[in-house]
This record gives structure tokens, sequence and C-alpha cells, in this order.
């Protein structure tokens, strides 16, 4: 895992851990967390150049499989009937 930097309120560089192993399928890029959930075993990374969406699921051996890769947030969302 690698660090990633961001500013905080005060103005100052804070690192945060939130860059983990894993491609980028479009531009090879890292990927950062966005978004986990622990109870479905879901997690969602986003590219850091083009900000494409990752989304991976566990599998039944607690390993990490990619499901699929989007564009916009709004892939994760279920459809309104």
């Amino acid at each position: 895992m690698g660090l990633t930097k961001h500013w905080s309120a005060s103005g100052m560089s804070v690192e945060t851990d939130r860059t983990y192993t894993g491609e980028c399928v479009d531009c090879g890029s890292p990927l950062e967390l966005y978004e986990i959930d622990f109870e479905k075993s879901r997690r969602i990374m986003r590219c850091t150049r083009c900000g494409l969406y990752h989304f991976y699921k566990k599998d039944f051996l607690g390993k990490w499989k990619l499901v699929k890769a989007g564009r916009v947030s709004d892939l994760w969302r279920k459809p309104s009937k």
C-alpha cells in the first residue's frame, strides 16, 4: 500500500494510507479506496489518474475479485422501478 497526500483545513499536507495494490484495467495506474461495505463484503476503488471505478467482491476463499469497472459512480446504485 502506498501513501496519498491530502490537504487538511490548516493547509498542511497529510498523508493517508488509501492507495492499495491493484491497477486500473484501463490505464494501469494505482487504485485508491473509495468505499467499502463489510456487511456485503464489497469494496469500490477508484483510479488515481482516470477516475475509473472498480467494483470488487470477496469470493468464498476470502480474496477480492473484480466484478466490473465503470466510469460513473451511479453504476452501483440499484435502478428504481
